[in-house]
């Protein structure tokens, strides 16, 4: 037995084998910064190879710290190449012995030209992150005239429902669940309005740099509440100079301009920015009146117009690593267009003052801590105005209006609503090993609403405008993220709490017959996360995660709109259990084609007290009354199949049922448990085709023709009780087409034709949305050193 183990010729064995991990596993840590600013640069793509050797073969990027650790066994030195978009590639043999080694990057003329990436870009660790995410890349949409909702209602498992033409409200769907259900950031920050809806159509998309779409989970790092997951718009940062600049006019006399410029200066360490953008349209555009057989009819009262003008100022070399103030003004005004009824003189007129604050911190009191902190203010003045005594129909005719006075409901409206929303986030991050990650955020919410409507009280003989009220919520998440085999394993747990506390005037009934009463709602929720991602082989990744997911009632729902919607003081929070598993693959250089891109996931999701607007008697109100099941599957393709080919496709497959048996507060069967619910597609899918060449019209010219093609399955925008009631959205199979040409990197032109076909098209509760439209977009960009 001692002969067969002879423990120093274990002991032996062990020693060298140690001693050869050790020499193998040599590492040097690389960080990558900008030379002009000194900050660090994420997701920077980092090449190595052996001296003398032809091909690199190993890659990586840099972390949120600009930072890389590269394993190079033994080697004295090493060829390194790193390189970033907008920066000039740095190439050179450096020397290993230190262990570390830092590049600085100097800022280079953006063009159009194709960039080998040798690692990863930063859409690409994104996508293969634990989460269920999608990430568009707008760099690739950029100088085309296309709407960022139209960028959205491109990606698999996310449906948009618009209520009409430019600048009309919208419905996000994703994973069936809709509205308030999904959160929208702007830079990680939730976007505050007073109504869960959102109009993105004015959002220039040359502003942009990506969107993650977070589906059926959103990341505690957010600190936002939430069910149906989140969608956070990356805007554009350049440590250069720059201007951006494009104006378009398209169908139904609509007209877009924009302006964004940036001034550094490094000297310093300070960045200026100013910018703003201008939307008009007349929305005039024909359709036929829902309900109604052969008539067909133009709006004439939808016009809308809006700007916003925004500045920044950065300061880059002080104690923190920025230090940033933006603030702006934002002016909307847009005419009500009926669509069962022809409304001709209500319209709305608001106004935002903005302000946002940003600090960043790395190496916050430790190498290993670091801080950013995120404050922004929303001042809101807005006026619905609906005084007219006499009202039409579509047919011509002209009556006295019901109450004397009002088109849009039962008594007249002149408001002068004032609303305000703070934010707050704090961030910390901790990195206590290269592979554990430790995240703490918190997001404090305050709101106060103060609604005044004189008009509208004296109709009532008391006051219904409206009623000072405000709420309070904190939500704290805490994130541990490990990182195991080389980043091949990779799980994320997290534990989230919500908390709620609002003071609101509400009414004892109804009926109006009372003046409100002060109520108190308070509420505590806990919620988590599990999300997991596993490579089993190189490029095909296996994701899963589940959130025990929490909405908290927003500012609308429990306050109302001061118009129609009365106050809801008893809310309870909405919960859901959300499932989600799937994967990954992501190859270059596959079955003959430059890149091939899949992925597909399956979702199943609870939810119990989910908030709804319900009649009650002549006026309407939030209500926890629906309990909902979802069960669906989504695949994406995207191939380059050649390097000037692309094509992709995408669907989508979904069942969002009521599962309610009965009435809340009774015995009563719910008569719609078991059907589908309305107004959310169940089968949709987005398909297309692009080419694209820097050689067919010669040197400097970079060309870009493209069709987009898009199939709504027929679905119900209310319930169908009987057989006889057909309320159904009919499908829809909508194609656009257009060209981009440009110019040394600095000129543009797009010409675009979309719904060539002129399908008449529908969206949620059967509004009519615009026809064929022709779209001209001129786009000019100057960077330093251009």
């Amino acid at each position: 037995m001692c002969r067969l183990f002879d423990c120093r010729k274990c002991a032996g064995c062990l020693l060298a084998l140690c001693c050869t991990t050790i020499v193998s596993a040599q590492t040097i840590k690389v960080q990558v910064t900008d030379a002009e600013t000194k900050t660090q640069i994420e997701y920077a793509n980092i090449a190595w190879k052996p001296v003398g050797a032809e091909t690199f073969k190993n890659g990586t990027t840099t972390d949120t710290k600009g930072n890389a650790t590269l394993s190079i066994g033994n080697l004295k030195q090493i060829h390194l190449m790193v390189s970033y978009i907008g920066y000039e590639t740095f190439s050179d043999t450096i020397p290993t012995q230190s262990g570390k080694y830092d590049v600085k990057l100097r800022p280079s003329a953006l063009n159009m030209k194709e960039v080998v990436i040798y690692g990863k870009s930063q859409e690409q660790v994104i996508r293969e992150s634990p989460e269920a995410v999608s990430v568009i890349n707008i760099k690739e949409l950029q100088g085309r005239s296309v709407s960022l909702e139209s960028v959205l209602n491109k990606t698999t498992g996310l449906k948009i429902e618009r209520s009409g033409g430019t600048g009309s409200s919208s419905r996000i769907i994703v994973h069936g669940l809709e509205g308030n259900r999904v959160q929208i950031l702007w830079d990680g920050l939730p976007m505050n309005t007073n109504d869960g809806s959102f109009s993105l159509d004015e959002i220039p998309i040359d502003i942009i740099d990506r969107i993650e779409v977070y589906k059926s989970i959103i990341p505690a790092r957010f600190g936002c509440d939430g069910l149906g997951g989140a969608i956070n718009i990356v805007s554009k940062e350049f440590s250069t100079d720059y201007v951006d600049a494009s104006y378009e006019i398209s169908s139904f006399n609509t007209h877009k301009a924009s302006i964004f410029s940036r001034k550094n200066l490094p000297k310093s360490g300070i960045l200026l920015g100013f910018g703003g953008y201008y939307t008009y349209s007349d929305n005039d555009y024909e359709f036929n009146v829902p309900e109604r057989e052969n008539l067909r009819v133009k709006r004439d009262h939808d016009l809308l117009r809006s700007y916003m003008l925004k500045g920044k100022l950065a300061f880059t070399k002080l104690w923190f690593d920025e230090i940033s103030t933006e603030f702006g003004y934002y002016s909307r005004f847009n005419e009500i267009q009926g669509v069962l009824k022809n409304i001709q003189q209500a319209e709305n007129d608001a106004g935002t003052f903005m302000l946002e604050n940003k600090i960043k911190k790395r190496g916050f009191f430790s190498e290993k801590l670091d801080l950013e902190s995120h404050f922004s203010l929303q001042y809101v003045k807005n006026n619905f105005t609906d005084t007219a005594s006499v009202n039409y129909d579509f047919e011509g005719n002209s009556y006295p209006s019901p109450n004397g006075q009002g088109e849009t409901g039962d008594v007249p409206h002149d408001t002068d609503d004032k609303y305000l929303d703070l934010n707050e986030r704090i961030n910390f991050d901790y990195h206590f090993t290269p592979n554990h990650n430790l995240n703490f955020n918190t997001l404090f919410h305050y709101a106060k609403r103060q609604p005044k409507d004189d008009i509208a009280s004296q109709h009532a003989g008391f006051t219904i405008g409206g009623y000072p009220s405000n709420m309070t919520s904190f939500i704290s998440g805490l994130t541990w993220e490990a990182n195991f085999f080389n980043k091949r394993l990779i799980n994320m747990l997290s534990a989230k709490v919500f908390h709620l506390n609002s003071k609101i005037e509400d009414l004892t009934s109804y009926e109006m017959m009372e003046p409100p009463k002060q109520k108190q709602n308070k509420a505590t929720e806990f919620g988590w996360i599990e999300a997991i991602k596993y490579e089993v082989i190189p490029h095909v990744h296996l994701k899963a995660s589940y959130q025990r997911a929490i909405r908290l009632p927003n500012p609308q729902e429990l306050f109302g709109d001061g118009i129609s919607i009365f106050p809801a003081a008893s809310l309870r929070p909405e919960k859901s259990h959300n499932f989600n598993a799937g994967f990954l693959i992501d190859k270059n250089n596959f079955l003959g084609m430059k890149r091939v891109q899949f992925e597909t996931s399956a979702y199943y999701m609870q939810v119990t007290d989910m908030i709804k607007l319900m009649q009650q008697y002549r006026s309407a109100g939030y209500v926890n009354a629906e309990k909902v099941e979802i069960k669906g599957i989504e695949g994406e393709l995207k191939v380059d199949v050649t390097p000037t080919v692309y094509v992709y496709g995408n669907v989508t497959c979904q069942n969002v049922k009521d599962v309610l048996k009965y009435v809340p507060g009774s015995s009563t069967p719910n008569p719609t448990y078991g059907m589908k619910l309305p107004n959310i597609p169940y089968f949709f899918t987005n398909f297309g085709a692009e080419y694209h060449s820097n050689k067919l019209l010669g040197k400097n010219w970079y060309v870009k023709a493209f069709w987009d093609s898009k199939f709504t399955e027929e679905y119900y925008y209310f319930w169908e009780m009987t057989n006889l009631e057909k309320r159904r959205i009919p499908r829809s199979w909508i194609n656009d087409v257009g060209v981009l040409f440009t110019y040394k990197g600095k000129y543009s032109l797009a010409a675009e034709c979309h719904n060539i076909g002129d399908i008449e098209d529908w969206d949620q509760y059967r509004q009519p949305l615009p026809g064929r439209s022709f779209h001209i977009k001129f786009r000019y960009t100057f960077s330093k050193g251009l």
